[in-house]
């Protein structure tokens, strides 16, 4: 992966300068096979000096603010031995989170208040939450609930669809009130990234551009 390459720091720089593309944040999908939890299976030493070099050397060096931290299925902070070993390990880094300009946002599948009692445990601005609107919906959470317990606390947003019964479809498909959504957002002076982890289809570039004009379409609506 080019992010854990200093080698290849520098060709992200000129990529970044050519396209006049910022990398923000990043998702680590990675620590959901490859686990920080000493509880989990897919725990190694080696993915904590992965997540400290992410910390320490690659975020800072290319600029990015956010690492998106999903803990979802086998890393379910649900599981109290694992939600233990996290809360332990990010207070243990939230001076080298802060000192590095940092914040980690999760993505949990914990309900509103159980994210909220969670979130108790650290600093602000160290430990943040990602909102993904798609996950929302198929876990059948209360929209209002979730931001009347963590809305000022979230530092960037997935746009994504699901029904209940698909995990992902097409946006606008699924169970997702976009208005309400993007409503509330709004009410909670959210001005950070929309990122779209949207449904493929069989023409990868038309589908992006479809989901692309759909989400502008919400983000000119509510914060235009």
């Amino acid at each position: 992966n080019p992010i854990l390459n200093k080698e290849i720091f520098p060709k992200i720089t000129k990529i970044k300068k050519e396209t006049g593309i910022d990398i923000n944040s990043i998702c680590c999908d990675y620590f959901m096979t490859n686990s920080l939890s000493r509880n989990s299976k897919s725990f190694k030493e080696e993915n904590l000096k992965i997540f400290n070099f992410l910390i320490e050397e690659s975020c800072p060096s290319n600029d990015i603010k956010i690492i998106d931290l999903p803990l979802l299925g086998e890393e379910s902070l649900k599981k109290e031995k694992i939600a233990d070993d996290y809360k332990n390990l990010l207070l243990k880094l939230e001076n080298k989170i802060l000192d590095n300009n940092l914040t980690i946002a999760l993505e949990t599948d914990l309900d509103p208040n159980e994210l909220k009692d969670f979130l108790k445990n650290f600093n602000k601005k160290a430990v943040t939450v990602n909102y993904d609107m798609g996950n929302s919906a198929f876990w059948k959470f209360d929209i209002k609930q979730e931001f009347l317990c963590y809305g000022q606390s979230i530092s960037n947003v997935h746009i994504k669809d699901c029904s209940s019964r698909d995990y992902t479809v097409q946006l606008g498909n699924g169970n997702v009130n976009f208005n309400e959504v993007f409503l509330l957002l709004k009410k909670n002076n959210y001005k950070s990234n929309f990122i779209l982890q949207a449904a493929r289809g069989p023409n990868e570039i038309q589908t992006a551009k479809k989901q692309l004009l759909f989400t502008k379409e919400y983000v000119s609506k509510y914060f235009l």
